[in-house]
């Protein structure tokens, strides 16, 4: 069985409001078909997982040379030598795959630092290798045949009335919560939790991902999309999917989101889509220089009208497929290009999600300690992007004698209800002590002391970011 994809972009000049004019970024052209003993051929649409298609909804795309087993996945990505601009390309494309190696969720990804008649080649190298390693457009795109702000709609293929069901809802936002999307198949992986897709949850697989509606919050419509207007009403300033499709010229778009992030993660929980079992795989992308041999392949070749993926899989299992080697990138020559020439530094803490850490006495690995002598409990948070964000705070400790919660007066509660330590903004906390005193009133066994904040201020526990401490006291 063979798949063919090919994905492309319409010239666009000067500068307009995104409710005006979306650039279609990558169109993934419906002219593939899966071809398989006694199948007949069936016509690819994209998705958030290349392939996904009315034969196959459910299925999951996996990077070239995965068969099923666990392990570390090693995908090559070259330039082909006798490319124009194979120079340049050096440095953002290994800027593209050091970004997907690192799979970080940041925020405020979009900028505006580039001349603005020219197209950014990192931003859409990295958005086409992620095309490449099985990834489609979480939002409806040029290939749904949609035009205008239509496009960004979540990604979808109609049901029986055989045409695409529109409606922004009364938020008048489109690719949101509230879209009336009639018959309409889902095809986009959602966070069950609340449907956003800028943020990530801590387990990533079936169990907390779904494109299921019945999964969706209770007041939800639909599945929200990466959409820079969706972020922005979930309180997320200038920050979209690498995958969506539209791009301004002048913009550039050079880290993954939340929602990259997990689509990648959902397909690495393997073909059962639960993390933490023996199929689970991780991808590293690793770049070769200039050949042709390579399992990607970047060419200014001109054999796109702007760029493009050309790619074939096979399956694994029912809903399962690869990407085979030999993909191709190509890129047309007629458009005027940025290519950055400076490599790409660690994402600064403030693009990042938060990071809890709990420590006992300066320890973040289990503690041995006698009965009677000290312990000190400290807790930090850098909140990375979410500074500023209203959040509930929570430390609780499972022990022998039952679950103590720590209240606003940092004394411990045995109770089995939850009790808040605090309410409000997402602060930087540098080794901010709980408690510290002797181990004399601890009976010997194991404490595990956790840290946890919420990605909301709503008083119920959700331990969105946490850590765990353990210590155990000996007589």
């Amino acid at each position: 069985m063979t798949v063919a994809s090919w994905s492309d972009m319409t010239k666009f000049s000067g500068w307009t409001k995104k409710q005006d004019i979306r650039l279609p970024f990558l169109k993934i052209i419906k002219y593939g078909f899966l071809f398989m003993t006694g199948l007949g051929g069936t016509q690819v649409f994209a998705g958030v997982f290349a392939f996904a298609n009315t034969e196959g909804v459910d299925i999951i795309t996996h990077p070239a040379g995965y068969q099923g087993s666990g392990g570390n996945l090693i995908v090559t990505v070259g330039i082909s030598p006798a490319s124009p601009h194979a120079a340049e390309m050096v440095t953002p494309i290994q800027n593209a795959v050091n970004t997907w190696n690192r799979l970080q969720p940041t925020i405020t990804n979009l900028d505006n630092s580039i001349p603005r008649n020219q197209f950014d080649f990192e931003s859409v190298a990295l958005h086409e290798l992620g095309h490449c390693i099985g990834l489609a457009h979480p939002n409806l795109a040029s290939e749904s045949g949609l035009t205008g702000i239509n496009k960004n709609f979540t990604s979808t293929i109609p049901s029986t009335n055989n045409v695409f069901d529109i409606n922004m809802g009364a938020d008048g936002i489109i690719g949101s919560k509230d879209d009336m999307r009639g018959d309409d198949i889902n095809l986009h992986w959602f966070r069950k939790k609340d449907n956003n897709p800028f943020v990530l949850d801590g387990v990533v697989d079936k169990t907390t991902y779904s494109r299921n509606l019945s999964d969706l919050p209770a007041t939800h419509l639909f599945a929200a999309n990466g959409d820079r207007d969706v972020a922005a009403s979930l309180g997320v300033a200038n920050t979209e999917s690498v995958m969506q499709q539209g791009m301004f010229a002048g913009e550039t778009r050079r880290t993954l989101s939340a929602d990259d992030v997990a689509t990648l993660s959902l397909g690495m929980s393997g073909l059962d889509m639960i993390a933490g079992t023996a199929d689970d795989y991780t991808l590293t992308l690793r770049f070769e220089g200039f050949t042709d041999v390579a399992d990607i392949v970047f060419n200014f070749d001109d054999m796109a009208s702007f760029a493009a993926c050309s790619m074939t899989g096979a399956y694994i299992s029912p809903n399962h497929l690869h990407v085979n080697s030999g993909a191709h990138i190509s890129f047309n020559t007629a458009f005027s290009w940025f290519f950055n020439n400076e490599s790409s530094p660690l994402i600064p803490p403030e693009h990042t999600n938060p990071v809890v850490t709990i420590l006992a006495n300066d320890i973040t690995d289990a503690v041995t300690l006698k009965q009677g002598e000290l312990l000190s409990l400290a807790v930090m948070l850098n909140p990375g992007a979410h500074a500023g964000n209203q959040a509930d705070y929570w430390v609780w400790a499972i022990t022998p004698l039952g679950t103590f919660w720590l209240d606003a007066q940092l004394q411990f509660i045995h109770t089995v209800t939850a009790i808040r330590l605090f309410g409000g903004s997402m602060d930087k906390l540098s080794a901010f002590t709980i408690f510290n005193g002797s181990t004399n009133d601890l009976i010997p066994g194991t404490y595990t002391f956790t840290f946890a904040i919420d990605d909301n201020m709503d008083g119920v526990v959700d331990g969105t970011f946490k850590d765990s401490v353990a210590i155990t006291i000996i007589p």
